[in-house]
């Protein structure tokens, strides 16, 4: 039987382990290379949420990054504050329509691979304020994960619309978007990927798992969406470890050649999560989405 939109849309009881935890994850990407990332990522049992948002832009050298991995837990709803730090996210209508506000201080970075130094404190760069007042809205079908994941959810392709402003400077974000929201035990230790793209009619989701496999989808406008369940991947790296290029061949006939355009690391507890804006050829078909890749950190 399919859950209701509200029991998948809302929260979740907490599992026991520490690494338990439940996260609603943004992104957005634009054709000019513009990308915004926000995520809220509460674990329950350790008493704290982690708060993301990631900025890159073809004019900026390096991403603007809003990282808080002490953030108290919400009290009500989905609305965090922290010193610097103010963000809220609500469902107007469950798997429809969510709305993003954020008012905080973040660092932009002169290149991304300093994040990778980034200490017990955070990144380092100059500080500027950062605000946004976006919404996302679906536009493509449902995805929801296996049962044998270890991490369940549902990943939706849709648009992203509204007002981002850095510093003194504002500008407007209309551009396709995905949004995840997912529930279980967290393994940030273990080698894992994922790609996300859309462009015209095409949009698509692919994930793989170092103990799990592969899951996703592809998604064509008049064609019936294909599930994805295995893949083949290579990533080309530059001089600092981050990646520049990759490949990717799923079910063994899907072809995708991954173009990094920008990229946004996350330093986390022992790993670094290597995430890159990209443009993709499908097929021979432009998208441009999201990417990651999860290793030991370096």
């Amino acid at each position: 039987m399919t859950p209701a939109p509200d029991a998948l849309d809302s929260q979740h009881a907490s599992g026991p382990d520490r690494w338990w935890s439940e996260a609603w994850h943004l992104d957005a990407v634009a054709p000019d290379g513009t990308g915004l990332t926000v995520r809220l990522d509460c674990y329950p049992n350790q008493g704290v949420a982690w708060y993301w948002a990631y900025l890159v832009r073809p004019d900026l050298p390096g991403p603007l990054v809003v990282r808080d991995h002490e953030v108290p837990l919400p009290r009500q709803g989905l609305e965090v504050r922290a010193e610097g730090l103010w963000a809220e996210l609500w469902c107007e209508t469950p798997l429809e329509h969510w709305t993003y506000g954020l008012e905080a201080f973040g660092v932009r970075l002169d290149h991304p691979a300093d994040a990778l130094t980034a200490g017990e404190h955070g990144e380092i760069g100059e500080r500027l304020p950062i605000g946004l007042d976006i919404e996302w809205e679906v536009a493509g079908p449902r995805h929801e994960r296996p049962a044998a994941w270890p991490v369940a959810g549902v990943v939706q392709p849709g648009t992203v619309h509204g007002e981002v402003l850095v510093g003194r400077a504002r500008f407007e974000l209309d551009c396709r978007g995905e949004r995840r929201h997912t529930w279980g035990v967290r393994n940030w230790s273990r080698p894992a990927w994922s790609m996300w793209g859309a462009g015209g009619e095409l949009a698509f989701h692919v994930a793989g798992d170092a103990e799990v496999g592969t899951d996703g989808f592809v998604a064509r406008r008049g064609v019936a969406t294909s599930a994805v369940r295995a893949a083949r991947t290579e990533v080309h790296r530059d001089a600092s470890g981050l990646p520049a290029a990759a490949r990717a061949v799923l079910d063994g006939e899907i072809e995708i050649d991954v173009d990094v355009l920008a990229t946004a690391p996350v330093p986390l507890p022992g790993a670094t999560l290597a995430r890159a804006v990209c443009s993709y050829a499908l097929d021979g078909k432009p998208a441009y989405g999201w990417a990651a890749w999860l290793g030991p950190r370096a």
